[in-house]
């Protein structure tokens, strides 16, 4: 009795001071509400002390990409760093973060506070990863990637600089634990898809290229065809976030352009949120074998089984997606500070 109580409270223990789990976020804010999503769920584990949100950068060339992240730092009441890609992809502004930040109210003053707006400065995305990362400590980091590879291949072929003497493949190889990243496909979904290559890929090809395959450490996939097999009810939104906020105002937006301005109701694929929940729940998953990845001249992604390799895809697992479903409803629907 007496080693039995030992054992148990030696497991207490062990998960009373458990360390949060270091987090950077690279998004593509701008392109599609499920980065707005994702980012709701990495507050929700930094705020419960799950994760340590260390920085977000945006790798969608605009300025309300970086602007529309600090409204949601500030309305859900996390200091959080933010970087921004330089001369990256995707120009234009989308469907919900000017649309979201612009809002004002009856004296003109922004709806939504931020510490960030079109005449700011802001950290490029490869000096702020390089910060963080030289700042932790060896292995505690995972990166994860829900966008374009742009500011990831920047990062890997960065030199030394004032941060660290060693250079962007050292660090990372270094303070990295793995990739958790939502790009390609590794599954059949429908043959229109199959015909042109995965949204992510084929916005910075030579990117994903060598990230994909110079990596020092292992990437876990989170395919197409995995986020579009769970789709988020908006009808969770509609019970347990305020009209006020700013992602559900921006789902609303955006869904009325995807559904060409007849409906504001749709339930989105999970994609980027799928590469957040790896990372916190990785036991709700099944992993693929080892895959060699490869990434053709004009964005096709082929993998290759039975090798030597890090990187794994992720699986749904059998009679799974109903409680995928439900963690990622639970873990994105945190009442902010803003409204508290």
């Amino acid at each position: 009795m007496k080693k039995m109580f030992v054992l148990i409270f030696a497991l207490a223990t062990t998960f009373a001071f458990a360390k949060p789990q270091k987090v950077i976020f690279d998004t593509d804010m701008g392109n599609d509400i499920d980065d707005g999503l994702a980012l709701a769920m990495l507050y929700d584990y930094h705020l419960s002390g799950k994760g340590d949100l260390l920085a977000i950068l945006s790798n969608k060339d605009n300025p309300f990409s970086a602007i529309y992240l600090s409204v949601l730092n500030e309305y859900y009441g996390v200091n959080c760093p933010i970087g921004a890609v330089k001369n990256g992809m995707t120009k234009a502004e989308g469907r919900f973060t000017g649309y979201v930040s612009k809002m004002t109210n009856a004296d003109g003053s922004y709806k939504f506070p931020r510490k960030i707006d079109e005449k700011s400065e802001v950290i490029d995305a490869v000096k702020l990863a390089r910060k963080v990362l030289a700042e932790s400590g060896d292995g505690e980091v995972v990166y994860i990637s829900v966008g374009f590879s742009t500011n990831v291949a920047r990062l890997l072929e960065s030199p030394a600089d004032e941060y660290s003497s060693l250079s962007g493949r050292e660090l990372v190889a270094k303070k990295v634990k793995f990739f958790s990243i939502m790009a390609a496909q590794f599954a059949s979904v429908e043959k229109a898809i199959q015909l042109r290559p995965e949204y992510n890929v084929f916005n910075d090809v030579p990117a994903a290229k060598k990230f994909f395959e110079n990596s020092p450490v292992p990437i876990i996939f989170s395919g197409f065809e995995i986020g579009i097999s769970l789709p988020y009810p908006q009808v969770a939104l509609d019970k347990y976030m305020s009209e006020k906020n700013p992602i559900r105002l921006a789902y609303e937006n955006y869904v009325y352009y995807v559904n060409r301005m007849k409906s504001r109701r749709h339930d989105r694929p999970t994609w980027d949120l799928t590469s957040v929940l790896y990372v916190f729940s990785p036991e709700l998953w099944e992993l693929s074998e080892p895959v060699k990845v490869e990434v053709g001249e004009k964005g096709f992604v082929s993998f290759t089984t039975g090798v030597s390799s890090k990187h794994r895809y992720l699986k749904i697992p059998q009679n799974g997606k109903q409680k995928i479903i439900d963690e990622l409803v639970a873990r994105s629907i945190l009442k902010p500070k803003a409204e508290k």
